[in-house]
């Protein structure tokens, strides 16, 4: 095989890639109750869990394909259910970015193609206010954050994604 012919082949694979050929196709707990991430290729990957893990919850894939993103939960000293404390974002094949929550991550959302997510935050029981943050998923930066109530028609448009 001759340099042009590695080249145009080394060109081809790399379109594939690009062209979404090894986006995540989805992302789901396996029986040890760590992330498992499928790519549209067939490829599987298991992600090691956080420290203290008892599971995952609320999966997405970014409108980008090749971003993923669940909550990472666990156990609840005060009750039988488990409680989302981590945001985990998945790209390349690696972890990318982790927020931790002071008290719990009740949803969250990719915003603006997956450079920023958004969340919403707060006790485990009861709260007067919905307490929201923007962040740069790049940096970890904190964009925009907003109290208030998700069911207000009014409220940021970042916060459309959203769930009390």
């Amino acid at each position: 095989m001759g340099r042009v012919s590695i080249l145009l082949v080394f060109v081809a694979l790399s379109s594939m890639t690009m062209l979404g050929q090894d986006a995540v196709q989805r992302v789901y707990a396996d029986e040890k109750n760590q992330a498992r991430v499928v790519y549209k290729s067939g490829k599987t990957t298991t992600v090691a869990g956080e420290r203290g893990q008892v599971g995952i919850d609320e999966t997405e894939i970014a409108e980008d394909g090749e971003t993923a993103g669940w909550l990472a939960l666990y156990a609840d000293p005060d009750s039988a259910s488990p409680f989302a404390g981590t945001l985990v974002l998945w790209r390349g094949g690696k972890v990318i970015r982790r927020f931790e929550a002071d008290q719990t991550f009740w949803s969250w959302a990719f915003y603006g193609h997956a450079g920023q997510v958004a969340y919403h935050v707060g006790p485990t029981h009861g709260e007067a206010t919905s307490h929201c943050e923007l962040h740069d998923v790049k940096t970890g930066r904190l964009v925009a954050s907003w109290d208030g109530d998700l069911d207000d028609p009014n409220r940021p448009a970042w916060t459309r994604g959203l769930e009390h």
